[in-house]
């Protein structure tokens, strides 16, 4: 077994450090193929767009990502096409959750949105990949996302240009299940 104890060491062999993790789904990280304490991945945004949903009575959604500002643009189709654009400001990362704030929503360029008509797309969501918050925040499970070998906190997520830099903490993984 490989564990990583830290940035940069690496230790061959059992490792009973580990107990339990709230959120990870296994209690003990010593029987993962793969451990890790703190682990920096960047998630590219154009890769991260093709994932969002594109639902009624949405027509299309873009994701353009800049240091600190991720900002949302769409169109939304009701009797015509009404185009919006919603700034996220900032990702709140805990455990095995992210909540996204969303803030600055605005349609035909300028108008403001009220944040009470979020609740609006509430039930158009699909329940299995995104909630909707008061007064508006989305709200998804890393469970939906990572394959079931993996387990990872997520600790911190940033907006950087081009993507996301997200810092996982405690976790671990095995090698996938093979096709036998």
């Amino acid at each position: 077994m490989i564990t990583v104890l830290s940035p940069g060491s690496w230790v061959l062999g059992p490792e009973s450090e580990y107990t339990q993790d709230a959120g990870l789904r296994t209690q003990d990280l010593s029987n993962r193929f793969i451990a890790w304490d703190e682990l920096s991945i960047r998630v590219d945004g154009a890769k991260l767009a093709t994932l969002v949903p594109v639902v009624p009575p949405l027509e299309r959604i873009d994701l353009q990502f800049s240091n600190g500002l991720l900002r949302v643009e769409g169109a939304l189709r009701k009797f015509i096409s009404v185009p919006f654009a919603v700034e996220i400001r900032e990702i709140l990362a805990e455990g095995r959750t992210v909540r996204v704030p969303l803030s600055s929503a605005s349609a035909f360029g300028a108008i403001p949105i009220p944040q009470f008509l979020f609740g609006l797309v509430k039930g158009r969501l699909p329940a299995d990949l995104v909630q909707l918050e008061p007064p508006a925040t989305l709200v998804v499970s890393l469970d939906r996302f990572l394959p079931a070998f993996v387990d990872a906190e997520i600790r911190k997520i940033r907006i950087i240009d081009g993507g996301l830099a997200v810092t996982l903490g405690k976790g671990g993984a095995d090698l996938p299940p093979s096709g036998r």
